[in-house]
């Protein structure tokens, strides 16, 4: 089996292509398994690889510092969406690029090493894709600002305006693939049109300038992960803005607007997508909406109607045997 990536701090990680039975996270259709679990934590990688792009989803648990290598591919984009945690990278030219949760980069590519440091004891997930030079010179046409940076091989690796933050869209986007229905050809064509959507996204915000951080420093930024960790921690519990905007100790009007610049939702509608969520997954298992709605937070009406408004029919007609 080969090694999707190369232990600084620690022994040789000794591979398998099975996940852990209690695997927290989504098994990526149709992708390649390499796990491993030692003293130091737990790493559960899933690849999709063709000849034009490479899903990457990976979950990372350690229980002290780690610190890894992997290589790079052939020319093109590497991008990352950090869903949960943090990440240090460090590259070849010397550059280092702090990543925290919810946020995004993107780079050109090949990229010879890439050396990377994730959060002790938190859960590190991440979704990489790596897109073929084939694949980006098919939508640079329409995107100047970025055809110039990626083809001027004077330029930086890391593309303006990133890394930025992922908003509901491209969280969807991720989604999708990683709860793709279809199989075979199928399953190729749909998870080509889901990466072409977001490589037109990642083209769209940097194309546009968008407003800076210089109102917020670090810390804001941190205290707004970590309320956002407070509402996903129990779903089921409403919270209230006050309550969570002296937990991220800034007043209410800021820590309004900046955890909407990060999340692309208000704290309410972050909880609403959340349980949700969850209750859609819920809901694929075969619980009934009575009992998704109870473990999510909802009153059963409250979740039909939630439901029927992002989707325009019912849970029941979604999922017809429950």
């Amino acid at each position: 089996m080969k090694e999707p990536l190369h232990a600084l701090t620690h022994a040789p990680l000794k591979w398998t292509s099975e996940l852990p039975e209690d695997f927290p996270g989504v098994r990526l259709p149709g992708g390649t398994v390499f796990s491993c679990s030692s003293d130091f934590g737990t790493i559960c990688i899933q690849e999709y690889h063709t000849d034009e792009f490479r899903i990457r989803y990976s979950f990372i648990d350690v229980q002290e510092y780690f610190k890894y290598e992997s290589k790079g591919i052939a020319k093109g984009l590497d991008s990352l969406m950090l869903l949960k945690g943090s990440l240090l990278q460090e590259f070849y030219s010397g550059q280092k690029l702090e990543l925290y949760e919810n946020q995004w980069r993107l780079l050109k590519a090949p990229l010879d090493l890439i050396t990377s440091t994730p959060g002790v004891k938190q859960y590190v997930q991440k979704f990489a894709i790596w897109f073929s030079e084939y694949f980006v010179e098919k939508l640079l046409a329409i995107f100047p600002i970025v055809a110039s940076h990626f083809r001027d091989k004077n330029n930086h690796i890391q593309f303006p305006n990133t890394p930025g933050w992922n908003d509901p869209e491209t969280l969807l986007f991720i989604q999708n693939i990683l709860r793709c229905p279809y199989e075979g050809e199928w399953r190729r064509d749909y998870f080509d049109s889901r990466v072409k959507d977001l490589l037109f996204k990642f083209f769209v915000k940097i194309s546009n300038q968008e407003e800076d951080f210089k109102d917020y420093n670090q810390e804001d930024i941190l205290n707004v992960n970590r309320a956002a960790a407070i509402i996903l921690k129990d779903i089921r519990k409403h919270f209230l803005i006050p309550d969570l905007a002296k937990k991220a100790a800034m007043n209410e009007y800021k820590f309004k607007r900046l955890f909407k610049k990060i999340y692309g939702l208000g704290p309410y509608d972050f909880l609403r997508q959340e349980r949700l969520k969850k209750a859609i997954e819920l809901l694929q298992e075969g619980k009934s909406v009575k009992y998704a709605a109870i473990e999510t937070g909802w009153r059963p009406a409250d979740l039909v109607f939630a439901y029927r408004e992002k989707f325009g029919t019912t849970p029941g007609k979604s999922f017809p045997s429950k």
